[in-house]
């Protein structure tokens, strides 16, 4: 009985805290057609990744740079689960009056990009 008991705590533990979960910080950058995106030093990019399955839609921000560099860390430095993931990104510049893109990546509902987050450094392509 105290091995059953044990193991019902141990599953309940595991539930709780995201036993097994693969989480991990990310690192990617922004390019247009292959090559570097940018702002100014007046610009701001803004971007998130929503899952695209999967119950909870939590919305994972990324801290960018005006390089096109960003790395997302998660809410409270847990990191960010492996999967596919929808891609908000605005290119405010001058912020916060014009975004370069059109708002064509605006929507989180609409955006065409999409990523697969695994191991490697990601690579946001917003197109020519």
């Amino acid at each position: 009985m105290r091995k059953v008991t044990c193991l019902f705590a141990l599953l309940v533990a595991c539930s709780v805290i995201g036993c097994g979960s693969a989480r991990s910080k990310v690192e990617g950058k922004i390019v247009k057609g292959g090559q570097p995106f940018t702002v100014s030093e007046k610009g701001v990019f803004v971007l998130s990744f929503v899952p695209e399955s999967g119950a909870a839609k939590e919305t994972y921000n990324a801290t960018t740079k005006q390089d096109g560099t960003f790395v997302i860390v998660g809410p409270e430095g847990r990191g960010v689960p492996p999967g596919k993931y929808k891609v908000h990104l605005k290119a405010m510049d001058p912020y916060p009056t014009k975004d370069l893109l059109n708002n064509k990546f605006g929507d989180p509902n609409t955006t065409p990009l999409s990523v697969d987050i695994g191991s490697s450094t990601l690579v946001v392509d917003v197109g020519k």
